[in-house]
């Protein structure tokens, strides 16, 4: 269809993205990954299971068969693949809730949105449905938030292992997790390191914390869920305050005074912890190894968020230092995941 040089190949492959995305995101939408999870089965039989029309079916399952995503056996036969084992949907978060999440149709909605956005200085979300993303997406519809709290909290479960490699919560008495969503990060930290937590986040992201932490085989005694606005108040208690991509939905001014609150809240010693992919500077890879393309994910956060957007080390650098805050140490994981430890800058006025 195009030309045959190098160039232009990785142009169709850019082009036909969304062809990709929204091939995959119908079939996990239908639970196609978790019917084939046991066996294969044939096209007739998927197609009755998902109330789809056999043929139309058929053109999907084929295309994601040619890309790998299944198996096409004789007879018109599907199986799984390590590919779809990833999209599984009914056992514990998966890359499939965040597949779910990242392309449902409201976001999709809110892309078509990005050009005249570009023109107008709308949020491209807000332009799409009238209303912001955390009252329309997470707020208002029960199915979007809990796609949403699945998808980070695979997200988190992603990168654990390695952030517990290269740095060590043993050092606080009490973390607290601020924007912890249900409480996926703050669950790993109290049980690998004995400490008590705390998680903060707007009352609405933290309703389904209590259940999602006991099944965790945590007690209220060893994490404490506070519901609250971080614009006006952080809550004090805690030694160590760390924050997982959550600085990264507020713009400049908003950010410096999420820090600020931060600095009010921690005590002469007490560190902040960010927990961020960072945006490379320019002449560095623009791709980590498990795919994240930086630039690309800042452009969504810009799509959902007003002024939002994935900063880079410099940039985080400087957020913190108009905060009261400096630069302990940068510490890569081997993953997208970086971890940037800030201490206080000089003593609070009393």
């Amino acid at each position: 269809m195009l030309g045959t040089t190098a160039a232009s190949k990785k142009l169709a492959q850019m082009i036909y993205g969304y062809w990709q995305s929204q091939c995959l995101y119908i079939a996990t939408n239908l639970g196609i990954p978790n019917l084939l999870h046991s066996e294969p089965m044939a096209v007739e039989a998927i197609a009755k299971a998902t109330s789809t029309k056999v043929e139309n079916l058929y053109v999907v399952l084929r295309a994601l068969a040619h890309l790998g995503v299944f198996v096409e056996k004789p007879g018109r036969v599907f199986a799984a693949t390590e590919l779809s084992e990833q999209l599984i949907t009914n056992a514990e978060p998966s890359l499939g809730h965040f597949l779910l999440h990242i392309a449902e149709p409201s976001m999709w909605d809110a892309w078509r949105e990005l050009g005249d956005s570009l023109k107008t200085g709308e949020v491209a979300f807000e332009r799409a449905h009238g209303k912001k993303f955390y009252d329309f997406f997470i707020a208002e519809n029960p199915e979007s938030r809990n796609l949403f709290n699945n998808a980070m909290s695979y997200l988190t479960n992603q990168a654990v292992d390695s952030l517990f490699e290269v740095y060590d919560f043993h050092q606080f008495e009490t973390v607290m997790d601020v924007g912890g969503n249900q409480g996926a990060l703050i669950a790993h930290i109290v049980k690998k390191f004995g400490c008590k937590g705390m998680l903060f986040d707007l009352p609405h992201e933290v309703e389904t914390a209590p259940t999602f932490l006991a099944e965790q085989g945590l007690n209220q005694d060893e994490v404490q869920v506070i519901g609250g606005n971080v614009l006006e108040e952080v809550p004090k208690g805690a030694d160590a305050i760390v924050m997982k991509y959550f600085l990264s939905v507020f713009n400049t001014k908003d950010a410096i005074h999420v820090l600020t609150r931060c600095r009010e809240a921690l005590p002469e010693h007490g560190k902040v912890i960010l927990l961020q992919t960072l945006v490379p500077p320019r002449g560095a890879p623009v791709e980590y190894p498990d795919g994240t393309v930086p630039a690309l994910a800042a452009v969504q956060m810009m799509v959902t968020n007003p002024g939002g957007y994935w900063r880079t080390e410099q940039e985080y650098k400087e957020l913190f230092e108009a905060s009261g805050f400096r630069l302990e140490q940068v510490i890569h994981t081997g993953t997208s995941l970086t971890v940037m430890e800030f201490k206080q800058s000089s003593p609070k006025s009393r």
